[in-house]
């Protein structure tokens, strides 16, 4: 029996020794050259802020082009981590100097990619709200944990004595600091503009960028924070007990504040999963079972909200639905599937007759005004022609008697001519057929009284021929 104890114990030990050897950190972080590592990489100056800049310019054109590939090559070489981890690293071994530099140029990244990405969606074309920008613009609870686990494992990446590339990049890819921060630019650059998603503008989707953003950066620090307490690096200035609490305490209520609108978000996110799941389910077991091949949107249907009431629309194709079974299937929506607030509205198409009256109606008075000015047009355009081909018509026109009674009348006249020629105003669109007579006198005097005279006596052969030919415009040339 001892003998039983004794080995179930020795077994017992074992595995307890094999798990805190799993889990051991204290012999594979190497802390000295993890501080090396972390206060060498908070600082923004010279080759880093190209580097960034040149991030900045990747992420944007992947988000604008929506590549998922750029977006993640643009966060493998974005040096974004180096001030976060330097914030949490600070705090926890009580540097406020490191504290200072971290802050300071954690300022100056935020500002140089904001500037970058803001400058790059002002200028180009492209401003559509692709899948990968709105993926940054409703930030939820799930982002707050991708931000904290990344973070510890970047933290004991950097402070491992085995390097891991892998790892690194993987904690690039996953924390996902690049993307929000040019997302935010992608805002400003829109600035009161809709984005077409929901009712955002770019403000409110930069504003959810940047909270995007904050959230990573505050929990990668929170995590670099408990790892290094956890591997209690050594501290850079004695801390009493009490400083201590109030740092616990402080980091707590920061975190709690970050959590709590992104909590809403993702609240209402799951809400309206979950009312959708349930409407997809109604439509599924409650209608198209019933009714196959009658609907033409039953997997897509329009969710539209009113007052406090939401609509779910679908519209028939093939057959007309009794009203008592809408009726009925609005009941068994709201009790079966717990969906008090919500409506079934059907869309009869062509089956509904008031529809059909109404659009009858409205397609013959449509039809009637399209007839009527094209009759009209048409009418124009023949009596214009006709108006042409009796001028080119010279046989309606009487020219021997007409040139016999002008010379009747004016004994003067040399040469009297009538032809139909095609006039040109330059001055206006389009040509006309202008008839056209031509007038000579035999007498070529330039005394003042005679040129008076020949004035008036063309003026009265005008007004003649206009009246004895019936025409409102001819054109008169005169020697």
């Amino acid at each position: 029996m001892t003998d039983d104890k004794g080995q179930n114990s020795g077994i017992a030990s074992s595995i307890v020794n094999f798990i805190q050897e799993v889990f051991n950190l204290q012999d594979n972080v190497d802390k000295q050259r993890a501080r090396e590592e972390i206060l060498g990489s908070i600082n923004f100056k010279g080759m880093a802020a190209f580097i960034l800049m040149a991030s900045v310019m990747v992420a944007s054109l992947g988000l604008n082009a929506n590549s998922v590939a750029v977006v993640i090559g643009a966060m493998l070489i974005s040096p974004l981590m180096g001030p976060i981890v330097g914030l949490g690293y600070s705090v926890a071994v009580n540097d406020w100097d490191t504290l200072r530099r971290s802050l300071i140029n954690f300022a100056i990244m935020v500002v140089i990619a904001l500037l970058t990405s803001f400058l790059y969606f002002w200028l180009v074309p492209l401003k559509s709200l692709t899948t990968e920008l709105r993926g940054r613009i409703e930030p939820t609870s799930l982002d707050v944990m991708i931000a904290f686990f990344g973070g510890f494992a970047g933290i004991a990446a950097l402070s491992s004595k085995v390097r891991n590339a892998n790892v690194i990049a993987g904690v690039a890819i996953a924390t996902a600091l690049m993307p929000p921060l040019c997302t935010a630019g992608y805002g400003l650059a829109m600035g009161s503009e809709k984005i077409g998603y929901k009712d955002f503008t770019g403000f409110t989707a930069s504003l959810n960028a940047l909270y995007l953003f904050f959230i990573n950066s505050i929990f990668i620090g929170i995590a670099t924070y408990l790892f290094v307490k956890v591997t209690r690096f050594p501290l850079a200035k004695y801390q009493n007990a009490e400083q201590i609490r109030r740092t616990n305490w402080f980091i707590a209520a920061v975190a709690v504040l970050t959590m709590i609108p992104s909590g809403f978000i993702f609240y209402k996110i799951v809400n309206e999963e979950l009312f959708n799941a349930k409407v997809r389910r109604f439509l599924s077991e409650e209608i198209e079972t019933t009714y196959s091949n009658t609907f033409l949107d039953i997997h897509r249907p329009t969710i539209t909200t009113t007052d406090s009431l939401r609509y779910i629309s679908i519209s028939t194709i093939s057959k007309r639905i009794p009203q008592n079974t809408i009726d009925l299937w609005n009941q068994v929506l709201q009790t079966k599937y717990k969906l008090p607030k919500t409506r079934l509205f059907i869309n009869q198409g062509a089956y509904d007759p008031n529809i059909v009256e109404k659009q009858g109606e409205e397609f013959i008075e449509t039809l009637y005004a399209a007839t009527g000015n094209e009759i009209r047009t048409k009418d124009s355009i023949i009596n214009s022609l006709k108006n042409q081909v009796a001028r080119l018509n010279s046989d309606t026109i009487p020219f021997v008697t007409i040139s016999e009674e002008l010379k009747a009348q004016y004994p003067n006249i040399d040469h009297f001519g009538y032809a139909v020629f095609n006039y040109r105003d330059f001055n206006k669109k389009g040509r006309s057929v202008m008839p056209t007579f031509i007038l000579t006198w035999k007498n070529n005097s330039n005394s003042h009284a005679l040129i008076r005279q020949r004035k008036t006596d063309e003026q009265r052969i005008r007004n003649y021929l206009k009246s004895r030919l019936k025409l409102d415009t001819i054109q008169f040339l005169t020697d």
